[in-house]
């Protein structure tokens, strides 16, 4: 009932069908096409475009304009800053901080989730109703070649774990900082970590460092890598964050 409650207190909103709108973005491909710009072209060599490639793709593009994330930042901020700012926490006082942190972070994750989904199936219907037409498209959701698979679901998954690091990150600022500060914070934050692997010496700090396999071993090893790495992460922050929600007064 109470994750249902916050989910709906949050999916009603203009912002949130803002939010799931943006998830269509991989539409704009198709407009780009009757206008004279490079913006968002696709090519490359003849049947070398899978439909997995193309969703990578996608998915490194939005992140780079972190509009998606701003939006789950904001998100963020109404459901801990606004809440005990204004003094709707004491709504909640029945209910355990640990239950109540756990619920809107679940709502959270449920959110960012949902739009994940659903930038998948545009992406995809988009690719196999249209995109396949193309030389450049190999009609398959799968690379032809292994290793670009490899590489492609490393990106995915790296990006997946940034993201929720991203989220929880935001939590953790929400707990002190208001709406405008914490949206900053968590810019800085995904900048940082998207330049990281770039950086000698940072390549390896974050999940989105591993993207390269060229055999099975790798590849398992460094997904494993993506998962503990995301997971210890969102925990650090979620037990720095539930010691701050437990501090807070109604």
């Amino acid at each position: 009932m109470l994750f249902r409650n916050i989910f709906l207190n949050i999916s009603s909103r203009t912002s949130a069908k803002i939010f799931f709108a943006i998830a269509l973005y991989p539409l704009l491909y198709l407009i780009t096409l009757f206008l004279p710009t490079n913006f968002m072209q696709v090519g490359g060599v003849n049947n070398g475009l899978s439909g997995l490639d193309f969703y990578c793709g996608i998915l490194l593009a939005q992140s780079q304009f972190a509009i998606p994330l701003i939006m789950m930042s904001y998100f963020v901020s109404l459901l801990f800053y606004e809440e005990y700012s204004s003094g709707k926490l004491i709504f909640y006082k029945d209910i355990k901080r640990t239950k109540l942190l756990n619920t809107k972070l679940f709502t959270l994750i449920t959110i960012y989730t949902i739009y994940f989904f659903i930038l998948f199936i545009v992406s995809e219907v988009l690719y196999f109703t249209f995109i396949k037409n193309f030389n450049y498209a190999s009609g398959m959701f799968l690379p032809t070649e292994t290793e670009d698979m490899y590489s492609d679901i490393l990106s995915i998954f790296g990006i997946f774990g940034i993201s929720f690091i991203a989220i929880c990150f935001a939590v953790l600022l929400s707990m002190k900082f208001s709406t405008g500060f914490t949206i900053l914070g968590v810019i800085l934050l995904f900048m940082f970590i998207s330049i990281a692997p770039l950086i000698h010496g940072l390549h390896y700090l974050f999940p989105n460092g591993f993207t390269d396999a060229n055999s099975l071993k790798v590849f398992l090893s460094q997904f494993i890598i993506i998962l503990i790495m995301s997971i210890a992460y969102c925990l650090i922050l979620y037990a720095a964050s539930l010691i701050l929600f437990k501090r807070i007064e109604y």
